[in-house]
């Protein structure tokens, strides 16, 4: 700690050493469901139970729920109802119009003709397996979503006959330089595989920014800490 560090970022750093030891059971922590207070379906939330989070539809990866979790808190801003036995959203309203937007634009996420935008530009993996959309969950999720709010719902095939028909114009897409393979290359474990972070040293880094996809923190205390040492300056 600094010099110019103050009583309470002291107190804070104290705690921050004891970190590794300190355990959820020690805490007196109780954990209690609560139940969303919406009686809509928002689509970050249950169409037959509205007042459960929706779960995840895919058997690989979790980063859309994430995702979709984060859009709860960053859009519909939760709170504890007064009574502490449900979550409130503020904006409601708000959520539904983003989630409705949301499944506009991933399903016409190749092609925008308003904004003239190809994604991606080249993609060798388009063509062959554009037609394996039929079989997503979360293609059909969107489509369901959209007609339930009684929303056009756009149509996904169009978006192949586009891009192909700009391929069939274009017949360079891209132009690479000479390239050498000398040298060292760096290499990271693969983002796939989480690290738990048990020490302080560059836990601001790997848990407050952009690192966040990769680790995760060994347990509650710890991460809340990282959280709270990030804005600390003389630390």
């Amino acid at each position: 700690m600094g010099q110019s560090s103050s009583r309470l970022q002291n107190a804070v750093w104290q705690m921050w050493k004891k970190i590794n030891n300190v355990k959820l059971s020690s805490l007196g922590i109780r954990w209690t469901q609560l139940p969303l207070n919406l009686s809509k379906y928002l689509f970050i939330n249950s169409k037959e139970t509205p007042g459960n989070m929706t779960t995840q539809l895919t058997g690989n990866t979790c980063y859309f729920q994430t995702y979709l979790f984060a859009l709860l808190c960053k859009v519909g801003k939760p709170i504890i109802s007064p009574d502490g036995r449900s979550v409130s959203l503020q904006d409601p309203d708000l959520l539904e119009q983003a989630t409705i937007r949301i499944a506009q634009f991933l399903l016409t996420f190749f092609i925008d003709s308003d904004s003239r935008i190809i994604r991606p530009y080249t993609n060798s993996n388009f063509i062959l397996d554009f037609y394996r959309y039929a079989h997503s969950p979360y293609y059909n999720a969107f489509v369901r979503y959209l007609r339930y709010k009684r929303v056009q719902v756009p149509d996904y095939e169009k978006q192949y006959e586009g891009i192909t028909m700009f391929y069939s114009f274009v017949k360079n897409l891209h132009g690479y330089d000479k390239f050498s393979l000398v040298g060292a290359t760096s290499s990271t474990p693969n983002s796939k595989s989480l690290q738990y972070v048990q020490s302080t040293d560059g836990a601001s880094r790997k848990l407050a920014r952009g690192d966040y996809y990769k680790y995760r923190a060994a347990n509650l205390m710890f991460g809340c800490n990282a959280g709270a040492m990030y804005g600390v300056g003389s630390f």
